[in-house]
């Protein structure tokens, strides 16, 4: 629970003021590769090519004169996926159901490079050319479709894809070649590892999901791998295993079917919309509750904001008072900025925040991502007394109302001495106040309030210290034209 309230801290942000980058944030992008099972064996059937939303695209890896497509391009992701001549796969539903559960404006593109009968050593960049050589013809012929190297062409539908979009996961289903084979793993981090570093992606954020062989419960003759494939997670940190238990299969007992394929598809969006934050629903209806993986994770290889603390005089307080300012990376004093007054809970100051919170993380990777507009944060101490420590009680009847003398500080002397020593928008529009606990409750006693101030309210975990709703809000038709982020979840 403390991430989901950490993360909808930021969820505010999001809408005082978005950037336009020519890499879309919301076009995700998902690389796949593997043996059989990822290229598609079952037939395709009627269904699967019907009710295709074009928010689903896949990039052609290979020419494919029988659909028109060319290598390189996006296409309406309609089956086959992989090569030309190849069957439904379990990405077909997996960007079925991710485009069904997430928000409308976001995309889905899929990349499928896969090999029938290869070995995970295919997709080691340093060991492909030896184990090509000893592959037989009818796998040399796939391969040739790549020209040679899937690895490499891999990476090569990648950078065009990123060129346009993020890369949000990697899908692999591979090991009945390798069954048997304990090193898996191992041999499965090395490609992860090089995909990473050839694309420069963050392992942190970018996770890998792995789908079982065959399941011994429908009597698969590879089932015995999935054994070796549950230890996936113990060798590459962000990496999850996708159950195939209960998925049908062909007579072979190798390969999945269509309903098998759809299922097990199903398993990988489920999987990905958690990490995502989004909760699955088979009605289609888009819901977050939680956190993307990797959002409050350092990342050194990203431009980062600067933390201050500054002092200014409080003349309803009659003392000087601290407070913690966050600008943005690429700071630059001759613009100007939306502000945001960020509030901590009852037993916090001013650097509660940074203490448990990590914002300058999460919004140097939202600025990285190209996600929001550079904003400053402020974050005060909303105990408005001469002694503002938090220490002793707490509770105290006196360091109680100071939060609530915190509004005319907030008003009449903090507010205006950022806007004389900080680049900052002045009007309502570009103006926020959010805050966690004691804070949630004085950003609604304060946003609400003043409406003419500020055009953006985010109260998270609110503690009872609000007005009655007739005092809090006595207008309520004037509040229609302020954006409210309210979220009342208990840590």
């Amino acid at each position: 629970m403390k991430l989901i309230t950490k993360f909808f801290a930021f969820a505010i942000l999001f809408s005082i003021a978005q950037k336009g980058y020519s890499q879309d944030p919301d076009f995700h992008v998902y690389l796949s590769f593997g043996q059989s099972n990822m290229e598609g064996y079952a037939k395709i059937e009627a269904q699967d090519k019907v009710g295709i939303d074009d928010r689903f695209q896949v990039l052609a890896a290979v020419d494919c004169p029988e659909t028109g497509r060319k290598i390189g391009n996006w296409y309406t992701a309609v089956p086959p996926l992989c090569r030309c001549n190849t069957g439904l796969t379990p990405v077909d539903y997996f960007g079925r159901n991710l485009i069904a559960n997430l928000p409308k404006k976001v995309k889905v593109g899929v990349i499928n490079v896969a090999v029938g009968g290869c070995k995970i050593e295919l997709f080691d960049k340093n060991k492909s050319a030896e184990y090509i050589a000893t592959a037989p013809d009818w796998m040399k012929g796939m391969i040739k479709e790549y020209d040679g190297n899937p690895y490499a062409r891999l990476v090569e539908m990648a950078k065009i894809a990123q060129k346009k979009g993020v890369i949000k996961g990697i899908l692999l289903h591979q090991g009945e070649s390798n069954t048997g084979d304990t090193l898996w793993p191992k041999k499965v981090k090395i490609v992860y590892d090089n995909l990473m570093k050839d694309l420069n992606l963050d392992p942190k954020k970018v996770p890998l999901l792995s789908g079982e062989t065959v399941n011994e419960d429908q009597n698969g003759k590879c089932g015995s791998m999935n054994k070796i494939i549950a230890t996936l997670p113990k060798t590459i940190s962000n990496s999850y295993v996708i159950s195939s238990k209960g998925c049908t299969v062909e007579p072979d007992f190798l390969h999945f079917n269509a309903s098998g394929y759809r299922e097990l598809g199903k398993r990988y969006a489920q999987k990905m919309l958690s990490l995502l934050g989004y909760q699955f629903s088979d009605k289609g209806i888009s819901l977050r509750i939680q956190a993307p993986v990797g959002f409050d994770q350092l990342n050194a290889d990203i431009p980062a904001g600067k933390i201050e603390t500054i002092t200014y005089e409080s003349k309803t307080v009659g003392s000087i008072r601290k407070a913690t300012v966050y600008t943005p990376p690429g700071f630059n004093k001759k613009k100007k900025y939306p502000v945001l007054y960020l509030l901590h809970g009852i037993g916090g100051d001013e650097k509660e925040w940074l203490n448990g919170g990590n914002p300058q993380i999460i919004l140097d990777n939202l600025y990285a991502e190209g996600t929001i507009e550079h904003m400053i944060v402020v974050m005060p101490n909303g105990r408005a007394m001469k002694d503002d420590s938090a220490i002793g009680n707490i509770m105290a009847p006196d360091k109680v109302q100071a939060f609530a003398t915190f509004e005319k500080d907030l008003l009449n002397d903090l507010i205006p001495f950022i806007e004389k020593k900080y680049p900052v928008l002045k009007d309502r529009e570009h103006r926020a106040i959010a805050g966690l606990s004691m804070g949630g409750g004085q950003s609604l006693n304060f946003g609400l309030g003043n409406l003419d101030k500020f055009a953006w309210v985010g109260a998270f975990s609110a503690a009872p210290n609000t007005k009655i709703p007739k005092e809090l809000l006595s207008d309520p038709e004037e509040a229609k034209e302020i954006k409210i982020a309210l979220d009342f979840l208990w840590r």
